[in-house]
């Protein structure tokens, strides 16, 4: 449903979606925010910012570089949400005044008194009210460390903390030990995000995504249960309003070696209780640098993981590292990794996704690449690598884009 108005010579435009609400005051500012009121996004000053459920606000621009993004430090995120509440306020203020034009005609669910409660709601979205919601965020998760692009607005329900194996020279995201949730205590969870999410879960309810980092290594006799609550407390047949029945599923993480611990009838039996796909952080076929990183395992077993899981009827995601090893590995992290993906025999529903390394000077890898005198690959030589890992493969059906780790925001 859209509705515009114009008052003082300033023209209001306001879409009212399923899960979301979003209100433009000209060209800009744009304001986007869930149906409980909590911001979402900002678009002013020709500069894009997105609101974290943890209280972070990540600012992105295009600079004379090209993209350009970096997080904003409390007092600067607090006076972004004040300027987004107070843009509200005034709206809430010129509503009466206000002649509107119905660009698209209201609903049975949706009214001008249902637009009025969102606005009013995010109105009262304030710096202080922000603060408050961030802290109780984190009474109900653990931090999350990252999501695959196609679930950045995923449901997010933490069946694990930490990751696995950590080993990773490359990787900073996941700083608690390995620990799989009992099942009273995952239920409670559930309860405890739903309380939490109120309506905003309707923006997040597009998938379901089992965290943390590596969900799907847990044993089976201890992830059925699991699966089994995930379908109890949120049905995977879920009616969307005005849409009828839709299918939402079960997402998760899975390294290329644990995951060789399961055969195709567990994975089947996952699929039964809604797995849809599976991502694999591949990062190279290149067994040498898989080693030189640190990685457990070898490109073996991600074919092997790969070809079990679409044999139960899953779909995978997989997931490239470009520039990792720098020059030193560049032939082998190409040749390799584009037998393996071969090898793989991805298909429709599939995805492969290209991220570019980004070193972390908290991370281990900094320090490998200087000892061994590791050139960094620029960003010509990136792209060129991308092209050369692509070229030959037969990807028909399956979606290949980048993934850029730096525009997570969850």
């Amino acid at each position: 449903m859209i509705i515009r108005g114009r008052w003082r010579a300033t023209d209001y435009t306001v879409s009212l979606k399923e899960s979301s609400l979003a209100v433009a005051i000209g060209e800009q500012p744009i304001i986007v925010c869930d149906h409980t009121g909590r911001l979402y996004s900002l678009y002013t000053d020709s500069r894009h910012h997105r609101r974290s459920l943890s209280g972070q606000v990540l600012q992105k621009w295009q600079g004379s570089a090209g993209r350009e993004r970096q997080w904003l430090d409390q007092a600067a995120a607090d006076v972004l949400i004040d300027f987004a509440a107070d843009q509200l306020q005034q709206l809430l203020a010129a509503l009466s005044a206000l002649d509107w034009t119905w660009l698209t005609p209201p609903d049975q669910s949706a009214s001008l008194t249902e637009i009025v409660k969102v606005i009013e709601r995010g109105a009262q979205f304030d710096h202080v009210r922000a603060r408050s919601d961030a802290a109780r965020f984190a009474e109900v998760y653990s931090p999350i460390g990252i999501l695959p692009p196609d679930q950045y607005l995923a449901l997010v329900l933490q069946a694990t903390d930490g990751c696995s194996f950590n080993t990773c020279a490359f990787c900073d995201l996941y700083h608690q030990a390995f620990r799989i949730k009992m099942p009273d205590e995952f239920r409670q969870h559930l309860k405890r995000v739903r309380e939490y999410l109120g309506e905003s879960i309707l923006l997040r309810q597009r998938s379901i995504f089992l965290g943390a980092a590596n969900a799907l290594a847990i044993p089976m006799p201890r992830l059925l249960p699991i699966f089994e609550i995930v379908a109890q407390e949120f049905p995977l047949s879920v009616r969307k309003r005005g849409k009828g029945e839709g299918q939402i599923g079960v997402y998760a993480f899975l390294d290329a070696f644990t995951g060789t611990r399961k055969s195709i009838d567990d994975y089947r039996a996952l699929a039964e209780l809604g797995l849809k796909r599976v991502y694999i952080g591949l990062e190279s076929g290149h067994d040498p640098l898989l080693e030189f990183v640190r990685k457990p395992g070898h490109a073996h077993d991600a074919i092997d993981t790969v070809q079990s899981i679409k044999a139960a009827g899953v779909n995978v995601g997989v997931i490239v590292m470009i520039g990792l090893g720098g020059d030193r590995f560049a032939e082998g992290h190409v040749v390799d990794t584009n037998q393996v993906l071969s090898e793989m025999q991805l298909g429709t529903g599939d995805l492969l996704y290209f991220s570019d390394l980004v070193e972390e000077p908290t991370t281990l890898y900094p320090t490998l690449a200087a000892q061994h005198s590791i050139r960094a690959l620029n960003v010509i030589e990136r792209n060129d690598q991308r092209a050369a890992i692509r070229k030959g493969l037969r990807l028909q059906g399956v979606k290949v884009s980048n993934y850029d780790v730096r525009e997570f925001v969850y």
